[in-house]
């Protein structure tokens, strides 16, 4: 009995490690399969990561060459890179890695850099000062130095080309940088208002019919209307915002626009044309505020000011006080700035609330002030609130730099 139970014992463990047996090599094999199958798509995936990061790099350091056909050996494997236009100017890069029998896809969405990404930008700034009293939301930048008096209260992170006037840390000046500052950093306006020209053959566009002053008047209504008219019109004209631009593009060629009232609806409106002829100005005649206030909700109301000199408010008699804008700003070769500014027999004014963003070739006054003190003598002190839906998305064909920035990475 004790040598069958001894047999039968042996013969348990035997099967019990011979099955064993089997599915630890099963086990092992799998492992090994594993392992080199997580080996090949981690080389595929870097393959088309690295080749993903190449043609954004393509693109970022020659822009005008944007239609990319590219393939190669790279990291034992295989790459190759197309784009193709996406959603209207944005372009999709493509770029598919390959090693041993493992492919993998990275796709990546460059979208042109606009300018409403800045709550303020100047190309020059004009001595004109950023003083104590003064407050900006959101990002900031210019292609020279940033003036600086007393402590003016910065909530966005600043970038400058070459510095601050004066040099910082400096007795004169102590700003509150609360969103960081960096200098060395650069960043070009566009050559001409050429895509929104375009754009005005799906919206609306204003004519000069002659060589001599052109000027149309713009009120915005709550209810999604517009009123406008123009020199050749006898009387006013009311039409759905909709109706008159479809695409949201009011154009006026060789004219100056003249804008104001409650938005209800997305728009751009752009005065086009050269200095020289008196014209391609916008002019802010009262408060340009939206129907629907975005820092109180929900809101899909949005509206861009684009000139191809000056947007300026408008000196008027009797005249404006706390001037409320909700609007991006846009001003080519000119100046965001107030008509004005300088007028101290008016005195001051008070301040220019504006929500959204600027960018001006040379930075406008809006005000004088007092250096000795900081206080202001005439116009308005400037109270600037960045629209940080502009982040991410802008007026309808609002300017754009010819630099690409990423919006999207998908792998």
């Amino acid at each position: 009995m004790v040598g069958r139970g001894t047999l039968l014992v042996i013969l348990g463990f035997s099967l019990i490690f011979s099955f064993g047996s089997r599915y630890w090599e099963r086990t092992s094999n799998e492992s090994v399969d594993n392992f080199v199958q997580y080996y090949n798509q981690t080389n595929a995936h870097n393959i088309a990561v690295s080749a993903a990061n190449l043609a954004a790099d393509s693109i970022f350091q020659n822009p005008s060459v944007t239609n990319l056909s590219l393939s190669g050996n790279f990291s034992s494997g295989t790459f190759s890179i197309s784009t193709a236009p996406f959603d209207t100017a944005d372009i999709q890069i493509t770029s598919i890695g390959s090693y041993e029998s493992t492919r993998d896809t990275v796709q990546v969405v460059l979208s042109p850099y606009s300018f409403t990404k800045y709550a303020f930008f100047s190309v020059v700034e004009s001595n004109i000062y950023w003083i104590t009293g003064d407050t900006l939301w959101g990002p900031y930048h210019t292609e020279s130095k940033i003036d600086l008096s007393g402590s003016p209260v910065f909530y966005g992170k600043v970038t400058t080309k070459i510095g601050t006037n004066p040099k910082l840390p400096s007795k004169l000046a102590t700003p509150y940088f609360y969103g960081g500052y960096q200098s060395g950093v650069s960043l070009n306006l566009p050559s001409s208002l050429s895509t929104l020209q375009s754009a005005s053959v799906g919206g609306k566009d204003f004519v000069n019919p002659g060589s001599g002053s052109y000027d149309v008047y713009l009120t915005f209504n709550a209810d999604g209307t517009v009123t406008y008219k123009d020199n050749t019109m006898a009387s006013d004209s009311t039409v759905p915002l909709n109706t008159l631009a479809p695409n949201g593009v009011i154009h006026v060629s060789k004219g100056n626009a003249h804008v104001q009232g409650v938005l209800n609806g997305r728009a751009t409106v752009v005065a086009d044309g050269s200095s020289g002829g008196g014209y391609g100005n916008v002019w802010i005649e009262g408060n340009v505020t939206y129907a629907h206030d975005p820092q109180a909700g929900s809101s899909n109301d949005m509206l861009g000011l684009v000139a191809n000199n000056n947007v300026a408010i408008r000196e008027t008699t009797p005249p404006m006080h706390d001037v409320h804008i909700d609007a991006g700003i846009f001003a080519r070769t000119g100046s965001f700035t107030y008509q004005g500014y300088n007028d101290t027999g008016v005195g001051p004014l008070g301040t220019i609330y504006l929500y959204g963003s600027v960018t001006n070739y040379q930075r406008g006054a809006v005000g004088e002030f007092d250096q000795s003190t900081n206080s202001l003598k005439a116009g308005f002190q400037k109270n600037y609130k960045y629209d940080d839906r502009f982040y991410a998305a802008a007026p309808p064909f609002f300017p754009s730099a010819s630099q690409f920035q990423i919006v999207s990475w998908r792998e």
